[in-house]
């Protein structure tokens, strides 16, 4: 009997890897179909609902829409609702909510539905502010908005909720409800400030009015707004745990950041062009109002989200901070080159219609901008501790940055040499040596000087580094365990240090209880190893397993 019952595990156990792949496979065909079907049938509905809201002579002229529509509604949506009445079954189990494959359909699926009903519903009221009709754009509103629902409550059901990366698709609205809300702050900003700057004959020359173009941009704002605002507070967006939520925000902040360097350099340039340029007012202040709206704009999200970073841990706000540093370097190494080329541009005897004053202010708008946001962000006179220099994020940044300055640097003697050897073939040829080479020199002591520099800096930490004596080694953490394991996984990470992977036990009881985590903690202290499983144990506490390459 016992030899039966070994020959049955055994086979039990080889083919359960099998099993779990042939689950995968089921579960990528099934919410690829369900996913095509409920676009098809949200088309078929969209066009039979913008032929109620529209003219009567409609249906009978386009008997082909017509018959599409009808044929994706009657086809589609049934077997859309078949589908997902069979898959719905299924969601029964735990380990089918634990799917990676279920959450990634609702992200998809929720942010699909959201970006098409928002960008349908504003603009309908964005014609509807230049008064036009327009049926097609409010039905696919309406039809993705209820589709949107519907998978909301699908997330938010305890019965379909994802057990894995639950916020996901809550976070990806609030960035793309702030990217709208943004665009449309800028757009509607901008407005104002080009018609507090042109000319009334200008103004009445155009062929929309200015209070049209401000609304219809005011109308994109508030859309966005709206998203962002729901997705952030209400759905708490702004509260989800998890490393997905930190690296998002980072990726904010450097949005932002970029953005707001960018326009307010590009207002510097267009200061210094009207005091010292000679070029007509009305060409020169062309992208002022765009680079006002986008510096007030992008100031206002960058500090905000900054706040919102100084209530998570060191490691993302020394990220972010390093992010912002990366932004502002590359500006302003981008105007010492440009500074560099319009010096050589300057001494060049075969320049024609090109002034490099203008060259010269670009570099400068760059440069001015650029290196006081990098020396406050990177602050180069502060001593650096052993444990900061051993930050991988720091190491990983200092390589980054002087290896992509080798790489350039590279290129750039490439093309200088080039340059040369073409100048050599043909002296008599378009330009002189200096207007050849000017542009890759400018760039290639930009480079050289953000080379020499990081590669000093990563140099002296590597040395610092070397002298920190680590807690514990361990890689990473692998955590088997069922239910909610947020503030588990969380006192892990702060404890030991290494990141934290978490396995969905099939048993919700199967988990480790609050009392248990300091005896999880001591055994897990003084080890050294690529990975090391932690198993919660069906009678409380857990099995720690170091585990070999």
């Amino acid at each position: 009997m016992s030899a039966n019952a070994d020959a049955s595990r055994t086979v039990r156990d080889a083919s359960a890897p099998t099993g779990h792949a042939q689950s995968v496979v089921r579960r990528i065909i099934v919410f690829v179909i369900l996913f095509a079907l409920v676009v098809i049938a949200a088309i078929g509905l969209s066009g039979l609902l913008e032929r109620a809201m529209g003219s009567i002579g409609l249906i009978t002229v386009d008997d082909a829409g017509l018959a599409r529509a009808l044929a994706f509604t009657l086809i589609g949506a049934p077997l859309a609702g078949l589908l997902w009445w069979w898959e719905r079954r299924r969601l029964a189990e735990p380990a089918e909510r634990a799917s990676l494959v279920w959450t990634l359909y609702l992200t998809a699926m929720s942010l699909t539905s959201l970006i098409v009903a928002t960008a349908a519903l504003a603009g309908a009221a964005s014609a509807g502010v230049d008064g036009q009709w327009r049926p097609g754009d409010l039905a696919t509103g309406i039809v993705w908005l209820g589709v949107w629902l519907w998978h909301r409550h699908m997330r938010r059901s305890a019965a379909t909720a994802p057990g894995r990366l639950p916020a996901l698709p809550v976070q990806l609205g609030a960035l793309y409800g702030l990217v709208v809300a943004a665009s449309g702050a800028i757009a509607a900003i901008a407005v104002l400030v080009s018609e507090a700057l042109l000319d009334v004959s200008l103004v009445l020359a155009q062929s929309q009015h200015w209070v049209v173009a401000f609304l219809q941009a005011l109308v994109w704002a508030a859309v966005g707004a709206l998203v962002w605002w729901w997705h952030w507070f209400r759905e708490r967006a702004k509260d989800a745990p998890g490393a997905f939520g930190a690296v998002l925000l980072v990726l904010v902040v450097g949005a932002a950041a970029a953005t707001t360097l960018v326009a307010i350099g590009t207002a510097v340039f267009v200061l210094l062009r009207v005091l010292f340029d000679t070029d007509p007012l009305a060409e020169v202040a062309s992208a002022l109002d765009v680079a006002i709206a986008a510096a007030l704009i992008g100031g206002i999200v960058w500090v905000y989200h900054v706040g919102v970073l100084a209530g998570r841990s060191v490691q993302a706000r020394r990220a972010a901070r390093l992010v912002v540093s990366a932004v502002a370097l590359i500006g302003a190494a981008s105007g010492f080159g440009v500074i560099v080329n319009a010096l050589l541009a300057a001494l060049g005897s075969t320049i024609v219609d090109s002034d490099p004053r203008t060259l010269l202010f670009g570099g400068l708008s760059a440069l001015v901008i650029g290196a006081p946001v990098w020396w406050l962000a990177w602050r180069p006179a502060r001593a650096v501790t052993p444990d900061e220099a051993a930050e991988p994020a720091r190491r990983v940044y200092l390589i980054a940055v002087f290896g992509a300055s080798a790489v350039v640097a590279i290129i750039t003697l490439l093309v200088i040499g080039y340059r040369l050897f073409e100048f050599g073939l043909d002296p008599q040829g378009s330009g002189g040596l200096i207007e050849r080479v000017r542009a890759p020199v400018g760039l290639l002591s930009a480079t050289a000087v953000v080379f020499a520099y990081h590669f000093a800096i990563w140099r002296r930490d590597r040395g610092l580094a070397a002298t920190v004596v680590r807690r514990q080694s361990i890689g990473r953490l692998i955590l088997i365990t069922g239910g909610d394991a947020g503030e588990i996984v969380q006192r892990l990470r702060t404890e030991t240090g290494a990141p934290v992977s978490v396995w969905r036990a099939a048993d919700e009881s199967v988990r480790i209880a609050e009392a248990d985590l300091p005896a999880v903690l001591d055994s897990l202290r003084g080890l050294s190893a690529p990975r090391v499983l932690v198993i919660a144990d069906g009678d409380g506490g857990a099995r720690v397993v170091p585990l070999v390459e």
